[in-house]
């Protein structure tokens, strides 16, 4: 990932792809990758990539420390996944149902609608979720997580170590009272961790992800829990449905 979107959205897409060529000097890129930690961030791979349907609910906590300005954001958010095409993230931001962006495609139209503004724009449904990283990075991984716009990329595992230095295995701790595999990660900008489930599928449990930088700090973290995969999916999941007030515009003319 480049630096330049890194500080754009504070809090950088944890791009996650392994370095197989060998370095100048006696110690290779590979052999600061941990192979466990490679290994499972495959079994993670394989898991969303011949999923289905996906279903979950995220926690995000973001803290940003700009000189001496700090800030908090804290979001909810809802998960649905049904291939080829059809796609919901459903927010909550701050606590207020009347904020927060909704990321919605039907199969026929993509709609991001912001609540606060009572704003949203569409354009033609992707004809895969796949396609849909990008756009949920405009929306920024504050709002967003940066989870999913790796998981629905072609190849999860090998976008998850795109740009990975050195990682590590630090053993098995406890998310919510599940036992859970504790991975380090390091990048040349930032540095992130990762909790996998250690019993049943491998279910990213919780992200973390630290950056510092021209007076900025960022600390944020996203939990994950009621994982399903390959269940049907609600009913009303991929309808958008112009709420009273809203108005349709080609783009967003103030903030989030």
């Amino acid at each position: 990932m480049s630096r330049r979107a890194s500080l754009l959205k504070l809090t950088p897409l944890v791009s996650i792809a392994l370095l197989c060529a060998a370095m100048a000097g006696p110690l290779r890129a590979e052999d600061k990758l941990d192979k466990k930690v490679v290994e499972l961030c495959k079994k993670v791979g394989d898991l969303y990539k011949n999923a289905k349907t996906m279903h979950t609910e995220g926690t995000f906590a973001t803290k940003v420390d700009n000189n001496g300005e700090k800030r908090e954001i804290n979001v909810t958010a809802v998960f649905d996944v049904e291939r080829p095409n059809h796609f919901s993230l459903k927010t909550v931001f701050n606590g207020d149902p009347k904020k927060g962006p909704d990321v919605i495609s039907d199969g026929k139209k993509l709609t991001i609608y912001r609540k606060a503004l009572q704003q949203y724009v569409q354009e033609d449904a992707p004809k895969d979720v796949r396609e849909l990283g990008p756009q949920l990075l405009q929306v920024g991984p504050p709002m967003t997580g940066i989870l999913f716009p790796n998981l629905l990329s072609e190849d999860p595992a090998d976008t998850l170590m795109q740009g990975v230095n050195s990682c590590s295995y630090v053993g098995l701790d406890k998310v919510d009272g599940t036992s859970a595999h504790h991975l380090k990660f390091s990048q040349d900008q930032f540095n992130w961790e990762m909790w996998v489930a250690a019993e049943g599928k491998p279910f990213v449990l919780r992200m973390s992800r630290s950056a510092d930088g021209d007076g900025v700090k960022m600390r944020a973290s996203e939990t994950y829990k009621n994982w399903t995969v390959d269940a049907p999916a609600g009913k009303d999941s991929f309808t958008f449905a112009s709420p009273k007030g809203a108005t349709k515009v080609d783009e967003f003319k103030e903030g989030n």
